[in-house]
């Protein structure tokens, strides 16, 4: 079935009490809007057009760049009808069906979309998505005709609404493309708040002969976010949603309440996430890794049998092959270690490749920036860097070398070399005793 879809987000999000706009706040890493422009990719739609407001458009287009999204603009928030309208003059393609989404309703699913358009293909134009509210809300509620019709929703501000017992409303529609057209252009705002509502399309279409319907989904599908408490709370929907996934296909998590995963984290089966582990967008970990407790990882692609942390932060760009070890304190930026290769405390490793079976020694820094620009640091394989080393890029480090502790490494060190590269050490005999009776002398002075 041809459906084109129309993404309603031109809200200004006025309750998030934030200079973000509401939209591209974020759950699990990912904006708000990018669900239902998933959702919309998922059922193949022809074209997405995102109705969006003058104020925050350039951040819109900035967050979905690329694809197949289009924009329209509502100039003034005159109401879901208004939006509708606009964008359906914006279609270049006539889909035989219109599927309207709003862009703070994040957890629509896709099998309900199909349930709709099968409901379509049944002959009703108009298909909404309704779900049974355990509280009182501010939602429209479905007044119902025989063999589940759908002849009018009932609004907020109506006098009925709060008496009448029905389905409410989540303003998700399927409608035929050509007859949503028409009665759009039929909605009059004669109402309190002077708005075109989309809602309105019921009861025009039950005037003209057009048949609506309705499908049901659990309520917390339908679950909008209108402030920070409600995307906190979305937040740890989507959280529990991907612990329980993880933990479906075999990932071991200690404490799984304490760990928070970005949208696309994956992690293979045999692995252990100890507690307070948070990862980022971008991260993949192979098969039997432990991370350990406190550790930060985004943008990182981890293979098998690594052990990663306590207290590591892993950065965009770091590629762990298997074996390797990156211990407490350490941070890897922009880097690759081979095989077996460890950083076990205390070090920072940023733009570097690491060959295999190397040890990066505690308390080593990766010198990579001059200021201006960063530089590559080579380190070969079967290399020790001993403690305490800095290694100023660029620089390459060949195979079966040793830096000795302590060293400022500047200059290449050629293969099977011990790198020395610290002043040389003076002992001044009887001088420690001297300074410190001199020091004694000078404590005991201070306290009389």
């Amino acid at each position: 079935m041809a459906v084109s879809t129309i993404i309603l987000a031109a809200g200004k999000g006025t309750r998030m009490k934030s200079p973000t706009p509401k939209i591209l706040h974020k759950i699990a890493g990912q904006h708000l809007i990018d669900f239902s422009v998933n959702l919309a990719k998922d059922i193949k739609s022809k074209e997405i057009i995102v109705v969006v407001s003058d104020e925050i458009e350039q951040g819109a287009k900035t967050a979905l760049s690329g694809g197949q999204v289009k924009f329209c603009s509502q100039k003034s928030q005159l109401g879901t009808g208004d939006a509708v309208k606009i964008a359906l003059k914006g279609f270049k393609i006539k889909s035989k069906y219109t599927l309207v989404l709003y862009a703070d309703t994040p957890f629509i699913k896709n099998n309900t979309i199909k349930k709709m358009i099968s409901k379509a293909e049944k002959g009703f134009e108009f298909i909404f998505l309704g779900f049974q509210a355990q509280t009182k809300n501010s939602y429209g509620k479905f007044k119902l005709g025989p063999k589940k019709t759908l002849i009018d929703i009932i609004e907020k501000n109506e006098p009925e609404h709060d008496t009448f017992e029905s389905l409410s409303n989540s303003g998700i529609l399927l409608a035929k493309s050509n007859i949503l057209a028409e009665l759009t252009e039929k909605i009059r705002n004669d109402n309190a708040k002077k708005e075109y509502y989309l809602t309105d399309v019921v009861k025009m279409a039950t005037k003209y002969g057009y048949a609506s319907t309705y499908v049901q989904c659990q309520e917390d599908e339908c679950l909008g976010v209108n402030s920070q408490q409600e995307l906190s709370v979305a937040e740890k929907k989507f959280q529990d949603h991907l612990r329980k996934k993880l933990m479906a296909h075999g990932v071991s998590l200690l404490s799984p309440e304490t760990c928070f995963f970005s949208h696309d984290t994956v992690i293979k089966a045999g692995c252990v996430i100890e507690p307070n582990v948070i990862f980022g967008t971008g991260v993949t970990v192979q098969s039997f890794t432990i991370i350990r407790s406190y550790s930060y990882i985004e943008g990182t692609q981890i293979g098998k049998h690594c052990q990663i942390g306590p207290f590591a932060r892993l950065r965009p760009g770091t590629n762990l092959s298997e074996k390797v070890k990156v211990g407490n304190f350490v941070e890897v930026k922009n880097a690759s270690l081979a095989s077996e290769s460890k950083a076990s405390h205390l070090s920072y490793i940023g733009d570097a490749k690491i060959g295999t079976n190397t040890n990066i020694g505690a308390g080593t820094i990766f010198c990579n920036y001059d200021g201006k620009n960063k530089h590559l640091t080579v380190v070969g394989d079967n290399v020790f860097v001993g403690s305490n080393a800095s290694l100023i890029a660029p620089l390459k480090i060949s195979d079966g070398s040793i830096v000795a502790a302590g060293s400022a490494i500047n200059s290449d060190v050629p293969p099977e070399s011990l790198a020395i590269a610290r002043p040389m050490q003076q002992n001044k005999i009887g001088f420690g005793k001297k300074i410190m009776l001199k020091l004694q002398k000078l404590t005991d002075k201070i306290k009389k």
